[in-house]
């Protein structure tokens, strides 16, 4: 039979009840009261004051006087009453349902309150279930189920919905052994199976079972911290596990490590990871405190959370937050030793120019022909601080001095030559002012203020100059002006011939929440006044606008707390591998050889998401199972490139991993080459471990946030010996 497989009416149980009682019992009570029964959730027991029944005359039957309750027909009613004269020992009838209801069901029925209970009436008879052993009636809310080893007791709605998901008394939690029972909290009931329970809370219920629910009775059941259950048992995908879902966690099962919880924390970065598909693999123990953090082993490795413990074996490969250096740089020395001004060998990036304002007709100018091809004088007059060139690099030197800017990571110049201003006395032009611009700006990675030099050379005034003034204004992002201060020169200074006008300018740090960015724009515009009343000033201003400077403050101090530090962003870093770790660097040589990013043309990009960075290291260099263990070689550990700390890493191409030599001892992957996927290595692990050092110093030093793009160069690398017992 199958109508047993069908859920119950949603119909209020109580109503069903009351409409069939009040005609068929003939309720005579002006008021009654509904009661919360203990076996369903919402469901209400209706206690009817009943009478005898009305005087049936010799030759009629009860339905010709008695109403019949809606839903049974006058057959029906007659049938039920001709069985109740015939009923068998142990059974029972209940008018107008044509059904015999016997044994320890009807036992357990009448205990319910019969007709007036949740159940209302029957609607079968008793009923063998497929096993050939228990037996089952069925009522119009749900059915009464007996085994030998469960007694009787009824399933019904959400229960009875969660039951038949799970296969009925045939699937995995067998027979009911109990009625519905309130939980402690008073919100919550259960049920209890042979092989299982059953949990409800807020219209939903699900089953737990077996190991998965031992692990949860260990955690506190629904009092403790996973909460109830939000799910059935599932079988993972690859067929290995099953798993739970709880309000607040899951609980995973395999038949080798038995079932774990993961919740919090460490199951967000478990999900990102992939699950067990993912290169942690399943859950091999229970969490643990770790000071304020928890950690929890799985198949390939162990994660953390809030932060992740450090590897027991293998390098972190630069994983730990960069920490830069606590002592501040002051002067213009401090600054330009952080700003690595040397300027040979990095890359170079050009931006756009300084800017002149167009010319007005009859008044001074300033214009880029070359008006004398005088040398400045060697012993220039220098009006401001004598910085001996700390501003500007060499890198300026050796371009075109034509006002483009030359940068890199973290330091800029410019040089513009060839710049004049004419002078205009009484509408005629009677002299004019040649001279050069320079300027420099230094930042550091170790304070978020950065310093500007501004200067500009005179080469002789030429003709009538009249008292001619050197004017600048400058801005910060429009703040006030305590958001800078100036050294040198005067604003509206006189010039003099042969004279070199200086100012040094400190753009001052700006207050950043932590893990912020800023971008600062800077600029500043000059041009040249006359006290002589004859002449007219200058109206055209020059500007030096440095709109490429990116100050952060997601990098920490060795205390822990977050140091704000500046670069030109448009310039990418590159970090040098060289004979100091010779086996690193020939893997990563090896590996961009073989196609991999890295190079000028297609950098890398830091990944600073920790568990982002665990999820690559995982696919690449797994720190337990069969893969780790074949791959281990004494004194040497696992190398991947690109990097895991950076978003080019294994995860970006898991199944593309490969090696490049014999020597590499990963007998797991190919030797391949192609632009995409991810290399690997065992080398010598004290190497690795200096590498991956240096590593997070460059991220540190340069100001590598986020998402930015770096390239690397390598020199000097020599690759790994042979593993013992190679031919």
């Amino acid at each position: 039979m199958t109508s047993r497989r069908q859920p119950p009416r949603t119909v209020p149980l109580w109503k069903a009840a009351a409409a069939a009682l009040a005609s068929a019992l003939l309720i005579t009570a002006t008021t009654t009261t509904a009661t919360a029964d203990s076996g369903s959730p919402g469901a209400q027991r209706w206690k009817p004051t009943l009478r005898p029944h009305a005087t049936v005359t010799p030759g009629q039957m009860r339905s010709d006087s008695d109403r019949i309750p809606k839903g049974f027909s006058k057959e029906q009613a007659d049938r039920a009453e001709t069985m109740e004269a015939r009923a068998a020992d142990g059974c029972q009838v209940y008018w107008p349902a044509p059904y015999e209801v016997c044994g320890a069901i009807r036992d357990k029925y009448n205990e319910l309150g019969g007709p007036g209970s949740f159940l209302s009436f029957p609607k079968s008879g008793e009923l063998t279930n497929p096993d050939g052993v228990g037996k089952r009636t069925e009522f119009v809310n749900g059915p009464i189920y007996w085994s030998p080893q469960g007694g009787a007791h009824p399933v019904v709605n959400h229960f009875f919905a969660a039951w038949a998901r799970n296969g009925w008394e045939a699937g995995p939690i067998g027979y009911p052994t109990s009625d519905e029972i309130v939980n402690p909290d008073g919100v919550g009931r259960r049920q209890h199976f042979t092989s299982g329970d059953i949990y409800w809370k807020l219209n939903e219920a699900y089953a737990v079972r077996g190991a998965i629910r031992d692990k949860w009775a260990e955690a506190g059941w629904e009092a403790g911290y996973l909460g109830y259950p939000t799910s059935d048992e599932f079988a993972t995908p690859d067929g290995i596990g099953s798993g739970a879902r709880f309000e607040h966690g899951m609980i995973y099962w395999t038949a080798a490590y038995g079932a774990h919880p993961v919740s919090g924390g460490l199951l967000t970065k478990w999900e990102l990871s992939g699950y067990e598909k993912g290169p942690y693999g399943y859950p091999v123990a229970d969490r643990q405190p770790r000071g304020s953090s928890w950690d929890q082993d799985f198949q390939f490795g162990t994660m953390g959370f809030p932060t992740d413990p450090v590897a027991a074996v293998d390098p972190d490969d630069g994983d730990a937050d960069p920490i830069v250096g606590d002592q501040v740089p002051v002067t213009w020395g401090d600054f330009a030793v952080d700003a690595n001004t040397e300027g040979v060998g990095g890359p170079v990036v050009q931006e756009g120019p300084g800017s002149l304002e167009p010319c007005v007709a009859g008044e001074s100018c300033m214009h880029t022909t070359p008006v004398s091809d005088e040398d400045p004088p060697d012993d220039p007059i220098i009006d401001g601080p004598d910085t001996q060139a700390t501003f500007i690099s060499p890198l300026c030197l050796d371009k075109p001095w034509d006002g483009q800017w030359w940068m890199e990571r973290k330091h800029a110049c410019m040089i513009w030559k060839d710049l004049a201003v004419d002078v205009v006395t009484l509408g005629t032009e009677t002299g004019s002012i040649p001279f050069t611009v320079k300027t420099g700006v230094l930042t550091s990675h170790k304070s978020g203020e950065f310093q500007q030099e501004f200067r500009v050379d005179f080469h002789g005034l030429k003709g009538k100059t009249g008292k001619p003034t050197f004017r600048y204004k400058l801005t910060y992002n429009n703040a006030p002006a305590g958001s800078y201060s100036v050294e040198g020169a005067e604003d509206g200074s006189l010039i003099k011939s042969g004279q070199t006008k200086v100012i040094v300018v400190k753009w001052k740090q700006q207050a950043m929440a932590d893990q912020a960015l800023k971008y600062p724009v800077v600029n500043i515009a000059w041009n040249f006044g006359n006290l002589d009343p004859d002449i007219v000033p200058g109206k055209q201003w020059g500007n030096i606008r440095v709109a490429t400077v990116r100050c952060d403050s997601t990098m920490k101090l060795s205390n822990g707390t977050f140091r704000q530090g500046c670069v030109f962003y448009g310039a990418k870093p590159e970090f040098k591998l060289t004979s100091v770790t010779p086996e690193q660097t020939w893997h990563v040589a090896a590996a961009i050889a073989s196609g991999l990013p890295g190079s000028a043309g297609r950098p890398l990009h830091r990944q600073a998401d920790k568990s982002k960075r665990d999820i690559n290291r995982q696919y690449s260099c797994p720190r337990k199972g069969d893969v780790a263990n074949a791959r281990r070689l004494a004194g040497r550990s696992c190398d991947e490139y690109p990097f895991a700390s950076s978003m080019e890493g294994a995860a970006a191409h898991p199944t593309l991993g490969r090696t490049v030599h014999a020597n590499c001892n990963v007998k797991d992957l190919s030797i391949t080459t192609g632009p995409d996927g991810y290399s690997v290595c065992m080398i010598d692990a004290r190497q690795n471990s200096h590498s991956g050092s240096l590593l997070g110093k460059f991220y540190g030093e340069e100001r590598v946030v986020d998402q930015d793009a770096f390239t690397l160069a390598t020199s000097g690398g020599a690759p790994p010996g042979a593993p013992p017992g190679t031919p």
